[in-house]
């Protein structure tokens, strides 16, 4: 299994695992992802795209977009290693925090960035489509200690 930075030559990987969503981003919205800051991290085996990170570095804070996992690969720690790759990375570069959005009703991604730190520090109300109308997106943030 590979850790690499994906580019936008990866569009299609990152589209594959990201169609398995049920509110996915649109190949337009993937393909913004590349320069003005962002880094793309991607999972593969054997040339197999299994989950991808996608963030956003500006001046001394990281904005954590998506982590998008394969379903038939949750729960092997993909996420866990994404991560910890973006933690190390936002240290290295000296930023002072990480923030995220996330579904309220996403315990298992909330379950995840609560095992690393992050805290909630806001709610946006009706923030994602969801089946019965809209719901809320936690707003969640890691404050990091410079190196």
């Amino acid at each position: 299994m590979t850790l690499s930075t994906a580019t936008v030559d990866d569009l299609a990987k990152l589209a594959l695992i990201e169609a398995t969503q049920q509110y996915p981003w649109t190949d337009k919205q993937l393909a913004s992802c590349f320069g003005g800051g962002y880094r793309v991290r991607l999972f593969c085996q054997q040339q197999q795209p299994l989950a991808f990170s996608i963030c956003q570095r500006v001046l001394d804070e990281t904005t954590l977009f998506n982590i998008c996992v394969l379903p038939d690969c949750r729960g092997q720690g993909l996420g866990q290693q994404l991560m910890a790759d973006l933690i190390a990375e936002a240290k290295a570069a000296g930023d002072n925090a990480i923030f995220l959005e996330v579904r309220a009703s996403n315990s298992a991604a909330i379950r995840l960035y609560l095992r690393h730190g992050f805290k909630e520090v806001g709610r946006r109300k009706g923030y994602y489509p969801c089946v019965q109308g809209r719901e809320d997106a936690l707003v969640m943030c890691l404050a990091l200690t410079a190196p």
